[in-house]
């Protein structure tokens, strides 16, 4: 089953062509890793799912609901804010920098969005976000501010604020380019614990082993486009286009 559904994609910022036609879908349950260089359209791809960017053309449909068709002259129309908004409220984002609040304690972090949209109590909101800390191994972090975490420790708590939210969906951008190499593995462990549970995630990487190890598809995305799809072993092990194979070298030789 579909739950995620891109169709024709188009994304410009000025006149740079970012998304070129990109057709895309997560199937319910799936894991499915995004590599390829920058400036390839990863991240736009993962912001318009997440109504973060909108859509010059194309169509958007998630968990069922468009939130943009394609109009008559190609560009996509959007339904009303709200219901867009709605709609999207089922997908969590993990982003590269954390994007904590930074004068909000760990716990704070995690209860001020299912307080004020899902209108939790304080007393549920806390119990919620104390078990979604120890999900994450931060249990001993509660009061911890944003300032006083490691990298590391801050991402865990980015993701457990994401799952605060019990979306349906968990979007993950490059979650650990910012951290130093010794804290990488901690969040992949994370990680690596949701997708046991098999909640749909799609996560743009250069994680390479990791995408092999946790993915159920893996997409290599170049120059605005989805170049080729298929398991990790097809794209990552066996890849029959020359460009991932000259990509894969290269991501190599930096690891």
């Amino acid at each position: 089953m579909e739950i995620v559904k891109a169709t024709n994609l188009h994304k410009y910022f000025g006149k740079l062509h970012v998304l070129k036609g990109v057709d895309f879908h997560a199937n319910k349950g799936e894991i499915i890793s995004v590599i390829g260089p920058s400036g390839s359209g990863k991240s736009t791809l993962l912001r318009l799912l997440n109504h973060l960017e909108v859509a010059d053309k194309g169509s958007i449909r998630i968990d069922g609901q468009y939130i943009a068709k394609e109009g008559a002259d190609g560009r996509s129309e959007y339904i009303s804010n709200r219901e867009v908004l709605k709609i999207c409220g089922r997908l969590g984002m993990v982003f590269q920098n954390f994007n904590l609040f930074p004068h909000k304690s760990a716990i704070e972090n995690l209860t001020e969005a299912p307080m004020m949209v899902m209108g939790l109590s304080k007393e549920a909101a806390e119990e919620k976000a104390e078990a979604l800390l120890s999900k994450v191994g931060l249990t001993d972090k509660r009061d911890a501010y944003p300032g006083q975490l490691s990298g590391g420790q801050q991402q865990r708590v980015a993701i457990a604020r994401a799952l605060a939210m019990d979306p349906k969906i968990m979007l993950f951008d490059e979650p650990t380019s910012a951290l130093d190499p010794e804290l990488i593995g901690e969040v992949l462990t994370v990680i690596k614990n949701l997708a046991a549970e098999r909640i749909t995630m799609i996560i743009v990487t250069h994680e390479m082993n990791f995408a092999r190890e946790i993915s159920d598809r893996v997409l290599f995305m170049d120059g605005g486009v989805i170049l080729s799809g298929g398991t990790p072993n097809d794209i990552l092990v066996n890849p029959d286009h020359p460009r991932i194979r000259d990509f894969l070298r290269k991501i190599i030789r930096e690891q």
